[in-house]
C-alpha cells in the first residue's frame, strides 16, 4: 500500500512553477557549465565588494570584510578590523539589523569599518540577485554590495 504525502498549497505551487520554468527555459544542451546559480541569503559567506558605490580596498589580511546570516536570525561578520554580531529580520524585501555589537580592536585605518557599520545601521531593504547581495537604504539607495564567495 502506498502512502500519501500531504504538501501545503504554497509549496505545491512553488514546485509547479519551478517545474514549468524548467520546461520553458532553454534546452539543457545550450546551458554552459558557467551558469550562475542564485545563492541563498542564509549560510552563505558574503564578501564585501563596495560601500556607497565605492569599491572596498584590498587588504593584506587573511580575512576579508564579510557578513554571514544564520537561519536563526543571528548575523555575524568581519569589518576589516573587528568581528561584529547581532540580529536581523527579513520580511519580504525589508531587512533590519538589531542589537549589533563588535569587538573593540584598535586599527590604523578603520574607514571601511566605519562605513560598513553606518550602512548596516541605515539598512531597511535587501536585494538578492544571483551571487550579489545589496543592502538598501530608505530611499532605495545602494548602501553596500556583497558577493557570495568561498571562505578561505
Amino acid at each position: 500500500m502506498r502512502g500519501v504525502v500531504s504538501v501545503p498549497g504554497h509549496v505545491a505551487i512553488l514546485f509547479a512553477l519551478l517545474f514549468l520554468a524548467g520546461c520553458v527555459g532553454s534546452p539543457a544542451t545550450s546551458r554552459s557549465a558557467d551558469d550562475i546559480v542564485a545563492m541563498p541569503l542564509t549560510n552563505t559567506y558574503w564578501q564585501l565588494l563596495s560601500i556607497g558605490g565605492e569599491p572596498v580596498s584590498e587588504t593584506n589580511a587573511d580575512q576579508k570584510p564579510h557578513i554571514l546570516f544564520l537561519d536563526d536570525g543571528r548575523v555575524s561578520g568581519f569589518s576589516g578590523c573587528n568581528q561584529y554580531m547581532g540580529n536581523y529580520q527579513v520580511t519580504g524585501e525589508n531587512l533590519l539589523f538589531d542589537s549589533m555589537s563588535s569587538t573593540r580592536r584598535a586599527c590604523p585605518d578603520n574607514q571601511t569599518e566605519q562605513l560598513l557599520f553606518a550602512a548596516l545601521a541605515k539598512t531597511v531593504g535587501v536585494n538578492l540577485e544571483s551571487i550579489e547581495l545589496r543592502l538598501l537604504g530608505e530611499a532605495g539607495e545602494e548602501l553596500a554590495v556583497f558577493e557570495a564567495s568561498r571562505m578561505k
